[in-house]
């Protein structure tokens, strides 16, 4: 059971991921792929810094969006190896 939901969750982050990269690419804003990366790590580093005992549903919150960001942060550095053609 918990791999099953650990797959819905992954396919959640996936999609979101996805739809976020379209939705910026649509406006024609393009995010450095390390951007990205800091994101993912900054996004729970510091509420947890600055607010050491936060609620549960903002932590789960950040650790959603962190996330998200590391899965783009893969998806950029996969097109750009791809492109780069090394």
């Amino acid at each position: 059971m918990y791999w099953l939901i650990l797959f819905f969750v992954f396919i959640f982050l996936l999609t979101a991921s996805h739809l976020i990269l379209n939705m910026l690419a649509a406006y024609h804003i393009q995010i450095n792929r390390w951007i990205w990366a800091l994101a993912s790590f900054l996004i729970v580093i510091l509420p947890k810094i600055i607010v050491p005992h936060m609620n549960v549903l903002f932590s789960w919150g950040t650790y959603v969006l962190c996330g998200i960001f590391a899965i783009n942060f893969m998806i950029e550095q996969h097109r750009w190896f791809v492109t780069s053609k090394l």
